[in-house]
């Protein structure tokens, strides 16, 4: 656990509130977990190291009070590279194509429709949230019970609704020890399937803004 802990003291803490969790984002397929489509202020912003969790949140029964997963970054795909290279082909949130004059809407995709370009994109011609981002060390568990929130009980309860809120050092300290717990307790990976059956569900809107804890100064 310690090494954990000293691997997290130098990036973000990344902390939202889903309402959706229908395999779509995030998405796991071959031990890989991304995050493509929604959440663009995280996918912008976060860097190799960062840490991403996701709560569920409180307006949907059937995730409220879970952790779905936490995820540390450990790949970027910049400029819509993702949706370029055929090794993501077959991906499921792999849902556009690069064209030579932007993107189109994969036919037949299971998420999203060619309207959500723009929020999942940008505008063009920039595209500015083409970036997507990758873990190999995640612990997702969807429908599967996690662990307990008790720990952070008090912290989960406290999430902002519309606003970022930088969380005091001992809260941070705190997540740091929840998120070394977990993969202490359930190793990583793949623990469930998506919560949510319905593939059509969007999952544009989180129950808040992202939430961005403060680096460590330590």
């Amino acid at each position: 656990m310690s090494d954990l802990r000293d691997d997290m003291r130098s990036g973000m803490i990344y902390v939202y509130k889903l309402i959706c969790d229908n395999g779509g984002a995030p998405c796991i397929f071959r031990n890989l977990l991304s995050l493509s489509i929604c959440k663009p202020h995280i996918r912008t912003s976060a860097q190799i190291g960062d840490w991403i969790l996701g709560f569920g949140g409180k307006s949907r029964p059937e995730l409220r009070g879970r952790l779905i997963y936490i995820a540390q970054v450990t790949a970027v795909e910049e400029n819509g590279e993702y949706y370029a290279r055929e090794q993501y082909r077959r991906r499921p949130d792999c849902i556009y194509q690069r064209m030579p004059a932007g993107y189109k809407y994969v036919k037949g995709s299971h998420y999203h429709g060619p309207e959500d370009i723009e929020h999942d994109l940008g505008a063009e011609p920039y595209f500015e949230r083409a970036r997507i981002l990758m873990s190999k060390r995640f612990c997702y568990f969807g429908a599967q019970q996690g662990p307990s929130l008790d720990a952070i009980r008090d912290i989960y309860d406290d999430l902002p609704r519309d606003y970022v809120k930088h969380h005091a050092p001992d809260i941070r300290d705190r997540l740091e020890r929840f998120i070394a717990s977990v993969f202490e307790q359930f190793g990583q990976g793949k623990h469930g399937s998506p919560t949510q059956g319905d593939m059509a569900m969007k999952c544009h809107q989180s129950e808040g803004d992202d939430i961005i804890l403060p680096r460590c100064s330590g």
